[in-house]
């Protein structure tokens, strides 16, 4: 899907006179994805852990990596919100769905198609999924 001409990156892309689009890659487990990483023999997480940095030191000799990290299981989040004035913290994460949130890449690309084939490369797309989305450029 194309970025249309009025979009926030197009408008800095045309500012600035910079070429290259930030990307987050967020990485969704699978339901059940502590259990498979449980059930994996200790060379196989060997293996898939060499992947992910294998893929890290790709992507900076590419000079298109910028920062990755993996966050805590679901378990771990607490959600904040305020409501009239009136704070709310509950645990688990904001959404509740099958898939949760495992961490994330930013990179920077020239295009949407690069930054899809650089996260078709990512381990957790073949298990859970990985959600591309262009970072907005605000000067805040």
């Amino acid at each position: 899907m194309p970025l249309d001409e009025f979009s926030s990156v197009t408008l800095v892309r045309s500012l600035t006179g910079r070429a290259d689009i930030r990307f987050m890659l967020l990485t969704y487990n699978a339901p059940g994805g502590k259990e498979i990483w449980a059930a994996m023999s200790e060379a196989e997480r060997a293996a898939e852990e060499a992947e992910y940095r294998d893929l890290i030191r790709s992507m900076r000799e590419e000079r298109i990596f910028l920062a990755a990290e993996e966050v805590e299981h679901y378990d771990a989040a607490r959600t904040v919100r305020m409501r009239d004035g009136i704070l709310s913290v509950s645990d688990g994460p904001a959404v509740n769905a099958d898939a949760f949130l495992s961490g994330y890449f930013l990179i920077e690309v020239q295009s949407l198609e690069t930054a899809i084939n650089w996260t078709a490369r990512i381990p957790n797309a073949r298990t859970g999924s990985v959600e591309v989305r262009p970072v907005m450029d605000i000067d805040w």
